[in-house]
Parts: C-alpha cells; sequence; structure tokens
C-alpha cells in the first residue's frame, strides 16, 4: 500500500560532467565520474540528512529523498557543506533542496525493484514525487543553451515551498527563479 506524504529532495549534481568527458581520455574520465559518485558517497556514509533517506544516482548527479520531519541536520547546511566538500574535490557543481508531495511505501518495504518489459530492463524507484521532478526541472534551468547562453549556472538552490516547509523568511526580497511552475531561490554560487 502507498501512502501521500511530504519530503524533502536533495539534487546534487557534477555540474561539468560533460566538459570533461570531451576533454579527458577515456580512463581519467571514467576515474573522475567515480571520483564525483565516491565523493558523494562517502559524505553522506558521514553525514546523513536524515532518516529514512532514499538515494538515486543518475550518473551525472545523486539525488536523495526523505520525508518531511525525518531530517537530522539544517538542510541548508547539509547541501552546502556537501557542496563545500565536492569544491575542495575539484568539483563545480548545482545543487538543489525541494519540498512537495511523493508517494511512499506504507510499510517499511522496498520500494525499488527492477522488471523486464519485453526486452527492455526497468528499474522503479518511486511512485510520483514531487520534489524529484522539480529537483530535475532546476537541474535542467541551470544549463546553459547549445549557444553556452542562458541557464542559472553553478550554484544552491532551494525550493521556495521547502524554505516554506522549514519556517524560513528570506532576509530580503531575493529574485524567484521560475521553471515549469517551481518557483527556486538561489542562496549559493
Amino acid at each position: 500500500m502507498w501512502v501521500d506524504q511530504n519530503a524533502f529532495g536533495f539534487l546534487i549534481v557534477y555540474f561539468d560532467v560533460e566538459e570533461d568527458e570531451y576533454a579527458l581520455e577515456r580512463e581519467a574520465f571514467v576515474e573522475r565520474f567515480e571520483e564525483f559518485r565516491r565523493a558523494v558517497y562517502d559524505f553522506v556514509a558521514g553525514r546523513s540528512p536524515g532518516a529514512g533517506v532514499r538515494g538515486l544516482d543518475l550518473g551525472h548527479g545523486i539525488y536523495f529523498e526523505l520525508e518531511s520531519g525525518d531530517e537530522t541536520v539544517d538542510p541548508f547546511v547539509w547541501a552546502r557543506e556537501l557542496r563545500a566538500a565536492l569544491g575542495e574535490a575539484g568539483f563545480v557543481t548545482a545543487a538543489t533542496i525541494t519540498h512537495g508531495s511523493r508517494w511512499a511505501p506504507e510499510a517499511e518495504a522496498p520500494s525499488a525493484h527492477t522488471q523486464l518489459v519485453g526486452t527492455a530492463e526497468v528499474t522503479a524507484w518511486s511512485r510520483p514525487s514531487e520534489p524529484l521532478r522539480k529537483a530535475l526541472y532546476a537541474d535542467t534551468a541551470t544549463r546553459p543553451d547549445a549557444d553556452g547562453e542562458g541557464g542559472w549556472g553553478p550554484g544552491l538552490y532551494v525550493d521556495t515551498e521547502a524554505v516554506e516547509a522549514l519556517g524560513r523568511t528570506p532576509k530580503n526580497a531575493p529574485t524567484t527563479l521560475r521553471v515549469a511552475g517551481a518557483e527556486f531561490y538561489r542562496v549559493a554560487r
């Protein structure tokens, strides 16, 4: 059985992954993206953002999600510290903190599973998740166009709903960045 609940989402993205892929030799690039993965995994192993965290490795980035109220650290501090650790390892990142409704298993049962659909191997990680959807929107919005113009660029972006869920109010009136119906504040470059 599935239940609707509020959740926080965190997406940390290796922002220059395509540039590194084209600039580095194959072996060096493979080592580089594995280094990104290890750095994120090591950080999370040492300092999880909360209880019941689920993760999804997307290759270019890693997404974490947990039920609202299960966070054990300040989400802003956690995301900043993760970005700082990755920056020390030489990675340029874009990160988002999102909030919204998700469907999760009612009982302590694994929700990810893989099945064959015809000849296609399909892995189901989640039922509908607003935090995941908004994190992917923000990831897309950070990217420049094909001509290198536009895009929000690297930084830490926080969904306005996450700010509200954490009971915070911006000190000033920051510019709201909008994408596909979601609204974000840039809280760090």
